[in-house]
């Protein structure tokens, strides 16, 4: 694999300057928790859809650490291939819950982008909003402890994929405590121990379906220093 690129969805919406029709011609692929939709030998110069579930963006790096790079919900799009000259090298997709994906043609997709210069541009600006917004949580992570470096992840989730309720927000993803450990670049253990004293000290609990509820945000946020 080449290169790779990613658009999660726009503000709940889905990517919405690409339009389904583009996908309705191709097959839909269901696939279980756990399953590996890319990896760095496929080479299917497809552009692909996600229907339904969720789904984490994974990169092993030379030292043998796995960061998470982004999550991906039903409305965000990714390539596995140099669509577009997009980035990223060497990285992993895979559904941390059951759903459905589809795809479409490089050459189709190629097609439709450039024959649509405002929607191309509309891409482009996503992909440089999601480089910018990881260049920002390296610099922010520099110099923090676990328990901040922690904090801010919780607190971008619930920002970014939280449902509020009346004084608590749950975050809808189902995280894993490795998962959170790839995030901040922390030991799994370490990140258990920091989980556990949240617990402990009232600022999160677990929710249902493996979700987690962030009790209250603002002594959350007061954490990141």
């Amino acid at each position: 694999m080449d290169f790779f690129w990613c658009v999660p969805k726009a503000n709940g919406d889905g990517v919405d300057y690409i339009p389904r029709e583009l996908f309705d011609a191709s097959q839909i692929r269901h696939h279980e928790a756990n399953a590996i939709l890319s990896d760095p030998t496929a080479s299917p110069e497809r552009a692909f859809l996600c229907l339904s579930g969720t789904l984490k963006v994974s990169k092993l790096l030379s030292n043998g650490h796995e960061i998470l790079i982004t999550i991906l919900e039903p409305g965000s799009i990714w390539s596995d291939r140099s669509l577009l000259k997009g980035y990223w090298r060497e990285v992993f997709v895979e559904a941390m819950t059951p759903g459905e994906t589809t795809s479409v043609d490089k050459d189709a997709f190629e097609q439709f982008m450039y024959s649509n210069p405002e929607r191309l541009t509309q891409l482009m600006k996503k992909l440089s909003e999601q480089v910018s917004d990881a260049l920002t949580l390296i610099e922010d992570f520099r110099g923090r402890d676990v328990a901040s470096r922690l904090a801010s992840v919780l607190v971008r989730f619930s920002k970014e994929q939280g449902v509020q309720n009346d004084r608590s927000v749950v975050i809808d993803v189902p995280f894993t405590h490795q998962d959170l450990a790839n995030m901040i670049g922390a030991a799994r253990e370490t990140v258990s121990r920091n989980m556990a004293r949240l617990r402990a000290e009232g600022y999160v609990r677990d929710s249902e379906n493996a979700t987690l509820e962030i009790v209250n945000l603002n002594r959350l946020q007061a954490l990141i220093v």
